[in-house]
């Protein structure tokens, strides 16, 4: 998949935690601060269940177009959710957390998109979804060796 693609994405991941009322809601592009990423959506919700039904309407969202996260976090916790994308990584935290993990200040020189001005995207196209299907098989082991490579080196 393409950066632009990854980039649509995050906006509909946006718009997703718009409609179940999330606050604070920015879309960061930190490709020159990630090897892993390209962009970082960062929303805060103000209740475990507006935390869940953010999550669960973003996973269902993208389920239905054949997506699927390559991996989530924070299903035990109260306070936050990860879901990873390859491409892009949605964090959903409370306002405690958001302030406590600082995900801001780390991404405060990345550049901010701009998804409140983006009317309904475009569909991702079937093609597109057969290029995913294709490809997901080798890319959760890519993606855990440059993680561990990226752990080794802290």
């Amino acid at each position: 998949m393409t950066k632009n693609l990854y980039k649509k994405m995050a906006i509909k991941a946006a718009l997703l935690a718009h409609s179940k009322k999330a606050e604070n809601i920015l879309i960061y592009d930190i490709s020159s601060n990630s090897s892993l990423f390209y962009y970082a959506v960062i929303v805060t919700a103000s209740s475990l269940p507006q935390i869940r039904a953010i999550a669960e309407e973003t996973v269902s969202h993208f389920k239905k177009l054949g997506l699927y996260s390559q991996y989530r976090d924070g299903s035990n916790s109260a306070k936050w959710r990860a879901l990873d994308y390859y491409g892009f990584i949605v964090h959903i935290l409370d306002p405690e957390a958001r302030e406590l993990y600082a995900l801001d200040k780390l991404y405060h020189d990345c550049k901010k998109i701009d998804w409140k001005e983006v009317k309904e995207e475009s569909k991702i196209s079937k093609a597109t979804k057969k290029q995913k299907k294709k490809s997901s098989a080798k890319k959760p082991e890519s993606i855990r060796k440059r993680i561990a490579r990226k752990r080794k080196s802290s």
